[in-house]
């Protein structure tokens, strides 16, 4: 029996820690600190692990050893996880904390972008309130302001339609950054967004299936931009074409920026990149899996990931295959809204304000085989087993089909059997796309081969 160590905490962990059982029959996965309500009994809960101390995983891997660590959260490879495990002997799938800050600072994703020929939207940093107001007042395009760093329930963007808009974006950090305020403001790209997923060992890739995130919080694509509130997968738009562009433009640009600057590199980068009229262009880059996308993406691959995972470690990635089901996969989040809807003075709730954790949540007992896949985020167990709300996105409900049809109404259907007091969710998620033409099975190839 093989063991290996998942840090993460997230349905996107949860989605990474299927993969791997899923795929291989022989492994058990520790999952820190993972989700106490999970029942799979090869998927281990380690709630003493934290994601911001590295010093809590090494304390767990003293008495139980693993073949491998697979770091698979933002604030884990921000706080130096990769690092940390490799100086004391393990062996570490991830970004090092260098390769992190990728991620944690938008100017340092755009720089490299610009130094190494991603495409991107024209932009500049600021550290002053009064020069961001002044170039948003200069700049012949609308604009999106961003606060530099991580934030918790989203990325930190506003996207504007006009100058007075970013002005006021632009105070509205001011008023909560005070003296530390680190901003971008960057030009406003027009298209449909596409999340782009490559694994990585270093020297290689191996491209995922694409997917389609919605950010927006409510109904119609309305809202303040959150973690992501469902995905659609493959994305509406992949073809070979496109594929093909993706590696040109931003996977082998990438990965040779990564050489040029001698960064530690292995495990997933996700590109979030605008398709425009003009090609592709980066909106953002991510040192680890999206979430929700790993949700709609990830029970598609049939690789054993275990092996997948040995390559990284080798280096030897190139010579690897993923094999997809080609099915056509809808991911909606469960919220945790606001407790009393009839009570005026209630919070609204995840991620617009407070909101009351501890909701008890029925209907997660198992389906039928073909039924919709049901991912756990922030969920916990309860103090009688059973499980409760512990967090804003509390379940990903995942349906897939041969249609985008079929893969909806599965979502849906399984939704319909869940609940919690203040349970809220997007009934349109990917709906936009049902109209027309629809998402054949094998929209992205079945086997997806190594980049190089």
């Amino acid at each position: 029996m093989t063991h290996v160590l998942v840090i993460d905490g997230t349905g996107r962990g949860h989605a990474i820690c299927d993969l791997f059982v899923r795929t291989d029959p022989s492994v058990t996965v520790y999952y820190g600190p993972g989700c106490d309500a999970l029942t799979d009994e090869r998927i281990v809960p380690v709630p003493a692990i934290r994601v911001d101390d590295p010093r809590t995983a090494l304390e767990f891997l003293a008495t139980h050893p693993v073949e491998f660590v697979f770091v698979s959260h933002i604030d884990a490879l921000c706080a130096g996880y990769t690092d940390v495990l490799s100086a004391h002997g393990h062996r570490v799938i991830g970004p090092s904390r260098a390769a992190a800050a990728l991620e944690a600072s938008k100017e340092r994703g755009k720089r490299f972008c610009a130094q190494h020929g991603l495409p991107t939207a024209e932009y500049a940093a600021f550290t002053d309130a009064a020069a961001a107001r002044a170039y948003v007042r200069q700049r012949p395009y609308a604009c999106v302001v961003k606060t530099d760093g991580l934030t918790p329930d989203g990325d930190g963007a506003v996207v504007c339609e006009t100058a007075a808009e970013a002005e006021a974006a632009v105070d509205a950090f001011a008023a909560v950054q005070g003296e530390d305020l680190r901003l971008v403001v960057e030009e406003r790209l027009y298209g449909r967004e596409i999340s782009v997923f490559a694994l990585l060992d270093g020297e290689d890739y191996l491209l995922f299936p694409t997917a389609l995130d919605f950010k927006r919080t409510l109904e119609g694509d309305a809202g303040k931009n959150c973690d992501g509130m469902g995905s659609l997968a493959p994305h509406p738009e992949s073809s070979p074409a496109l594929l093909e562009q993706i590696r040109r433009d931003l996977v082998e640009p990438f990965l040779r920026g990564i050489a040029a600057e001698g960064l530690s590199y292995t495990g997933f980068v996700y590109i979030g990149a605008m398709i425009t009229a003009t090609g592709l262009r980066v909106i953002e880059i991510n040192t680890r899996f999206g979430d929700s996308e790993a949700e709609a993406v990830l029970p598609g691959v049939h690789s054993d990931f275990t092996e997948l995972c040995r390559a990284v470690l080798r280096r030897d990635l190139g010579k690897s295959l993923l094999v997809t089901d080609g099915l056509v996969r809808c991911s909606v989040a469960l919220t945790q809204g606001c407790v009393d809807p009839t009570d005026p003075a209630a919070a609204p709730g995840w991620p617009f304000g407070p909101f009351t954790t501890g909701q008890p949540v029925l209907g997660l007992a198992r389906f039928p085989r073909d039924s919709a896949r049901l991912f756990y985020a922030n969920l916990r167990a309860g103090a009688d087993g059973r499980p409760v709300t512990s967090g804003g996105r509390v379940l990903h409900v995942v349906g897939a089909g041969r249609t985008l049809t079929e893969a909806r109404a599965q979502a849906y259907r399984r939704i319909g059997a869940i609940s919690f007091p203040g349970m809220r969710h997007r009934t349109d998620i990917a709906a936009a796309f049902e109209a027309g033409s629809q998402l054949p099975a094998g929209a992205e190839p079945a086997v997806v081969e190594t980049g190089r």
